[in-house]
């Protein structure tokens, strides 16, 4: 795999993508671990983490807590914040698609569709292979990825705006304020391959100084249930399946209805 240009801001990669209450989702996922496994351990793996907001709040919560990704920048960045805020969060940088902690871990997550990350079935095998044989047995892993009515032109461009005034994470920091363009109308797909070469522009202003742009494409991969419920089975890395729409307590199903807005897939080793 390879690491975004955009990362290499991880500041303003952050607050272009901090609007979500990650307090809420990680009672969630700690929800998911009392509900569907046995294990009674704290410890948590955040996969493709960028600035590793949900496995910062694990830590907070008193929780051994990992964050891996590919990119030194995000992960110095997170242990930055990990270190304002007072806890302690280990950083691995590693592929997703084959990794090896120091000591297996409760429950892991791969995040805010990072899956799309993974271009090719044998990608995603070798992924859920690796979180296997990362996690102790009985343990979970949970993926959030776009539920699938989503992922088509007919919700494109994607657009929004973010400030540091927004949410409490950027509580004290210099004002700045991210326009986000994520996936273009006219963002190419790939029929063969089912990749899309997507469109990331973000306008950043930060206080008095001109606007600036950064720009990017680069391809991702939204998966269907149906051919993600396959891969699972193929990988052969876990004994149990449940799927919701979204990440609440309790959660909805994943149907076609209004209350599934995401695709949640909760996985047990």
């Amino acid at each position: 795999m390879t690491t975004p240009e955009l990362y290499a801001d991880a500041r303003i990669y952050d607050i272009a993508f901090s609007d979500r209450d990650f307090a809420a989702e990680c009672d969630f996922l700690a929800w998911c671990l009392a509900q569907h496994s046995p294990v009674n351990q704290r410890s948590f793996l955040e996969l493709a983490c960028g600035p590793a907001r949900h496995a910062r709040e694990f830590a907070r919560r008193g929780w051994r807590a990992i964050g891996l990704d590919l990119s030194p920048h995000m992960l110095e960045y997170a242990a930055q914040g990990a270190a304002r805020d007072g806890v302690r969060l280990e950083c691995l940088a590693a592929d997703m698609i084959d990794f090896t902690l120091d000591q297996p871990v409760a429950l892991a997550a791969n995040l805010m569709e990072s899956i799309a990350h993974l271009l090719t079935n044998e990608q995603v095998v070798s992924h859920l292979r690796a979180v296997a044989r990362n996690l102790l047995p009985g343990g979970l892993f949970i993926i959030e990825t776009a539920h699938p009515a989503t992922i088509w032109r007919d919700s494109l461009p994607n657009t929004w705006v973010s400030r540091t005034t927004d949410t409490p994470y950027f509580a004290g920091e210099p004002y700045t304020e991210v326009e986000v363009l994520f996936g273009a109308a006219d963002d190419p797909y790939d029929w063969i391959t089912q990749q899309w070469l997507v469109t990331v522009h973000l306008v950043v202003r930060e206080g008095d100084k001109p606007a600036r742009a950064i720009a990017q494409r680069w391809p991702l991969r939204w998966y269907q249930a149906q051919e993600l419920r396959a891969l699972i089975e193929l990988s052969g890395a876990f004994s149990q399946t449940w799927w919701y729409g979204d990440m609440l307590i309790p959660p909805p199903p994943l149907d076609n209805s209004d209350t599934a807005q995401r695709m949640i897939v909760v996985l047990r080793k």
